[in-house]
Formats: C-alpha cells, structure tokens, sequence
C-alpha cells in the first residue's frame, strides 16, 4: 500500500500575482555560498542557493509583509521583509552577502572506553508503505525523531529506501532540537552532505558520524533535505505504523508539519557509557 503525502501545490491565482528574482549569495571574500536556504519565514516560499551560489526565487505580494531569511550553517542568517526586498532588488540582480557567524567552542565530551550502542529511530524497510518527496521543490525536507533518553555520540545514520529512480542523490543532512511543537534549530555547527550512486543504495543509505563527533543530549529530529535538483525521477523511503514521528516542510524557513499515520525509515547508531 502506498501513502504519499506531504505537499500542497501552490495555486494559479498566488503564483499568477508572484515576482520572480534572480540573484546570487557570496561571502565576505566574494566567494559564492553553496546551498544557502532562502525562504519566507513560515509560508512555504523558499528556495536552496546552487553549488554556485545562484538562486532564482517567486515572492508573491500577499506576502509583502512576511519576513524573508537567507541562512546558511556557519554564517548569520540575514532578514527582509518581503515588500523591502522587492524594492532593493526589484529592477537588479540580487546581490547577498553572508557574514561567517562565530561559533562558541563547545566543552569537549569524551567518548567513553566501555560503552554501548543503540539503534533508535524507525528501522521499518518495508517496500508497500512509503512517502517521500512529492517534487524537486530545492529545500523540501522531511525527517524522523530520534529519541535520546541518555547523552550519547551519533555513530551512523541510516535511510531505509524503498524505491530509487535517481542514478545519483545528493541530499543535505540536518540534525535538529525537539522542542514541544516540533523541531527547532539545527544542531549542526557545519554542513553535512550525502552522496551515493544508485547502484550503491538498494535498500538504504548509511554514513558513517564518528568524524563529526556529534553529541546528543536530548530527543533530535533526523532530516534529509532536497539542496540540488537531481532531475526526473523519484526518491521513496520505507514507511511503517506505530513508529517514531515524522516530520516534513515544504520550502526553506517553512513551518514543520508532523506527517500523518506512518513513520520513515530513518534510524542512528548511537553509543553511550555503560
């Protein structure tokens, strides 16, 4: 049994009334910022910079009022409102720079000598329930919670697939905070990206975390985001009943949204002292 779901379309009449910029997002050296995320705050509008720093972006002018944020891991995130940016860049390419943000050192933990490992997440590899990406819509992210009871380390992550058109992915891995309405800010302090040839990827995806040393104190939801558009195709994950929860936005700076009746098949190895 297959359940898509995820995304509404935009209608006719909202993108009939939208502006369409072209612009490019650059560092404090002029270098292009690959794969920033640009979106109205909460609206399902958005887009992900290329690996060039390009992007091309629709704002419609119901919107004029709405707060429009570029940010990207590493780097301040910079805020328009909607109607401001059409005036400073209606009539001209638009130009952003990024400031690199400075990051606290955080307290070094430890991996412990004895510990143990732990599989949390959902581990479903079903071939009948799935969902997944409805479109190629650049920053359309979907994601599992994993539950945390004890600070650990996050050893391996793993996607679970249940049908794979594409000859090559390539997807961003974000790791974000629970709080009590959802996920919140990404925990990553430095981009992590997934790249694997079809021939590699039968059933799933794993990649190994060791390096990032990441430490979890708390529950964290496990996402894979769409920052490159992979052409024609189609990407599904293996779903399941009665699992952790799963979550989706459509856009860049869109507002999360649990994902009805199944979880994905997106689980980690984690270790923690014995």
């Amino acid at each position: 049994m297959k359940l898509p779901f995820l995304f509404l379309l935009l209608s006719f009449s909202f993108l009939a009334q939208a502006q369409r910029f072209q612009g490019k997002i650059l560092d404090h050296k002029n270098a292009p910022v690959p794969f920033v995320n640009i979106g109205v705050i909460g609206q399902g509008v958005g887009t992900v910079s290329s690996e060039q720093g390009t992007f091309i972006l629709s704002l419609p002018d119901s919107l004029d009022a709405r707060t429009l944020q570029v940010s990207a891991i590493g780097y301040r995130p910079v805020t328009w409102k909607v109607g401001e940016f059409k005036q400073k860049f209606g009539s001209r390419e638009a130009v952003i720079h990024l400031k690199e943000e400075a990051v606290a050192l955080r307290e070094v933990v430890v991996r412990p000598q004895k510990f143990k490992t732990k599989v949390v997440g959902n581990e479903t590899d079903s071939k009948s329930i799935m969902g997944g990406f409805k479109s190629n819509g650049l920053g359309s992210e979907i994601g599992t919670v994993l539950s945390i009871n004890r600070p650990s380390f996050l050893e391996k992550v793993t996607f679970n697939l249940a049908n794979n058109a594409y000859d090559t992915l390539f997807l961003r891995i974000n790791i974000y905070r629970m709080g009590k309405n959802g996920p919140e800010e990404n925990l990553l302090s430095a981009p992590i990206y997934l790249t694997a040839l079809k021939k590699d990827v039968v059933n799933g995806i794993s990649l190994d975390m060791q390096e990032h040393q990441i430490y979890l104190e708390a529950d964290v939801l496990l996402s894979l985001e769409l920052v490159k558009d992979l052409g024609h195709g189609g990407l599904l994950f293996s779903g399941g009943f009665m699992n952790s929860d799963s979550y989706f936005r459509k856009a860049s700076q869109d507002v999360w949204q649990k994902v009805p009746i199944i979880g994905l098949g997106f689980n980690a190895t984690i270790s923690f002292a014995k």
